[in-house]
């Protein structure tokens, strides 16, 4: 197969992603690198929460919230003989257009829109990685015309309003070319406004600017001018069915997730060509047989292998919920947090016995792998009461170790606040012997279908997300009936 037809399989599994993206808000998807936000953020006004908004579901509840699998391997898109439903294709976004956010001949050929997140990682990774050949093949060449939008995500990233009300305010003062200065100012000196108070985080942006001689904001930041117009671009973004940073509207149509270079090119050839329309009904079409595929399986109990698993509660309990987690996951975090503990009641009383999986997510949290081997060593060291204590120990202190590069030690020092045995700890989790156990758990929770976590089997139904403890009282009563 040559290169071509790979990235056109790829760019039609994406269209095929943000068909999904745009009617369920952020489903577990295998191949987008986005930032998501929570489900539960369309109810709460962006101002509220006093910052950014990431990732916003256009419809709340609507999806689990997961964080999804990226994948490492093209998508099979299917045979192309196979006859396809007939589906509609989303009628293209009619976004406007501000002139001082935008880049290029406004009369382009193809408009190209960015709805983003100033401290998104993966929105910086677009700037860093896609953006530079982007502008120097198709906006300079006046073959694309490019706006950005606003869509901090206040749940994920709550002060990241400041940075964007700051480019506005940087553009009123001085213009286009000063906006984007200010623009690339903060996707290249990100990790400078990883604060913890407002305060602070006006302080970042003012001396930012003053060492790069950009416009002095400190008047329009404190007098919020333009805080409505960020407000605006985050109402305009969830009305979109935007749910997640970076997302991007090529002639309308929606492209999900930091993409390389080549997934933009084959796009924008399909847009100049006019053939957007039938690629995303293509892709509509193959959504709609794979959703109906996996409608009928998912009607079917799962044979979850349970093995030698950690698990809590009586083996003889009517109900078996099997997690797969991973340790990293803002979402399984969530579950532990909320849920978990009303869980411990009924597992408590015999009703529920409940196994933990490993399913870390290399690409999007790559520290949770040695996590899931902590724990599996503390398993060894203590058996299984130990495993809980340092699961525990791991969701609890997810913050302290979770991004940080000096993450095996801190997961050691977990283990000696466990009790454990520190040297034999610490040469167990060195030597990495549990790292092809995970691995095998994440396998077998591919192979049983799991494209995100938390994803829960409870006695072989599917339950996806971090759900209320409600929801799992709903199917825990379903499965015993």
């Amino acid at each position: 197969m040559n290169q071509r037809s790979i990235t056109c399989l790829r760019l039609l599994f994406l269209l095929l992603l943000a068909i999904l993206v745009v009617a369920c808000g952020p489903a577990a998807d295998p191949a987008r690198d986005t930032t998501a936000v929570p489900a539960d953020a369309a109810q709460q006004p962006p101002v509220a929460e006093g910052g950014s908004a990431t990732e916003v579901t256009a419809t709340a509840g609507v999806a689990p919230e997961t964080t999804p699998v990226a994948a490492d391997r093209e998508p099979e898109t299917g045979d192309p003989a196979v006859a396809l439903p007939e589906v509609a294709v989303p009628t293209p976004a009619a976004i406007d257009a501000r002139p001082l956010t935008a880049l290029g001949d406004p009369e382009a050929p193809v408009t190209i829109v960015e709805y983003s997140d100033y401290q998104c990682p993966f929105c910086q990774r677009h700037f860093q990685q896609t953006m530079p050949q982007l502008l120097e093949d198709y906006i300079e060449s006046g073959r694309v015309y490019y706006v950005f939008k606003d869509f901090p995500i206040a749940n994920l990233h709550p002060l990241a309003y400041r940075l964007h009300e700051a480019a506005l305010c940087a553009g009123n003062a001085g213009g286009n070319d000063a906006y984007w200065e200010t623009h690339d100012l903060f996707f290249d000196t990100a990790g400078q406004f990883q604060v913890d108070d407002e305060a602070t985080m006006d302080e970042a942006i003012l001396g930012a600017l003053a060492n790069a001689d950009l416009p002095d904001v400190e008047q329009c930041l404190q007098a919020g001018t333009v805080a409505g117009e960020v407000e605006a671009g985050v109402a305009e973004g969830q009305r979109l069915g935007v749910s997640g940073t970076p997302t991007f509207y090529i002639e309308g149509y929606p492209i999900v997730g930091a993409q390389p270079f080549e997934t933009f090119e084959y796009a924008i050839s399909l847009a100049e060509a006019g053939e957007l329309e039938e690629t995303f009904r293509r892709a509509a079409q193959q959504e709609a047989a794979t959703r109906a595929t996996a409608t009928a399986q998912a009607a079917q109990p799962a044979d979850v292998p349970l093995g030698d698993a950690p698990a809590k509660g009586s083996p003889d309990a009517p109900v078996t919920i099997v997690e797969y987690s991973d340790f990293q996951c803002p979402f399984c975090l969530r579950h532990f947090q909320q849920t978990m503990p009303q869980l411990e009641a009924l597992i408590g009383a015999g009703q529920v016995r409940y196994i933990f999986k490993d399913f870390p997510i290399a690409r999007t949290h790559p520290q949770a792998q040695k996590a899931h081997e902590a724990a599996r060593c503390a398993r060894e060291l203590g058996g299984d009461d130990a495993y809980w204590q340092m699961h525990d120990l791991i969701f609890a202190n997810q913050d302290t170790w979770a991004g940080n590069p000096e993450h095996v030690a801190v997961l050691k020092s977990l283990a000696a606040e466990s009790g454990l045995d520190q040297e034999t700890f610490d040469t167990c989790l060195d030597s990495g012997r549990y790292a092809g156990a995970v691995a095998a758990d994440v396998s077998e929770g591919q192979n049983l279908g799991v494209s995100g976590t938390p994803t829960f089997f409870i006695n072989g139904q599917r339950l996806v997300g971090a759900q209320p403890f409600a929801v799992f009282q709903q199917a825990i009563e379903q499965v015993q009936e």
